[in-house]
């Protein structure tokens, strides 16, 4: 009985002393060849699908996916002739870290919900970034959200290689 104590005891210690320990160093991410730093407050989230998804405690979330340029120039047309249920609230051309990173903001036209897509290439390769949130028409809550993407989105511009 003693002996199940202990071995109980020192159990409980060991994990206690190993559940406790942070880490304040960004991990950095790999999935589908892609490899970037995690931005804080930003945690790894299994999808189906193809690249790597964030997100931040369910919303807002990330996908980045590297393509071919062929695919890359596809997904870009795609996103400059989005459908009449979708409303473009703004694109803009914004230098993150010394590369040039196209945005396009829209919401849904029925649920107010923001998807929106960030394209750039750096070291060759190139990169679509697609970000989205269940905001409804809260114009507050998606301003909210879209400041954590882009600071995200830029955190990903400077660290991936």
């Amino acid at each position: 009985m003693k002996k199940w104590a202990l071995v109980l005891g020192i159990l409980l210690v060991v994990t206690s002393t190993f559940g406790c320990t942070s880490n304040t160093q960004q991990e950095k991410q790999s999935g589908n060849n892609i490899n970037f730093s995690i931005p804080e407050g930003w945690e790894l989230h299994w999808m189906p699908g193809e690249g790597t998804v964030i997100w931040m405690d369910g919303d807002p979330r990330i996908r980045v996916m590297e393509m071919s340029k062929q695919k890359f120039d596809a997904k870009h047309d795609q996103a400059l002739h989005i459908d009449n249920t979708t409303f473009m609230v703004k694109t803009h051309n914004k230098t993150m870290d010394g590369i040039n990173v196209e945005t396009f903001w829209t919401t849904d036209g029925n649920s107010g919900d923001i998807q929106d897509y960030y394209f750039f290439s750096k070291n060759d390769k190139y990169y679509y970034v697609l970000a989205w949130a269940y905001t409804g028409w809260d114009s507050s809550k998606q301003s909210r959200f879209r400041q954590h993407i882009d600071k995200a989105v830029k955190n990903i511009v400077s660290t991936i290689t």
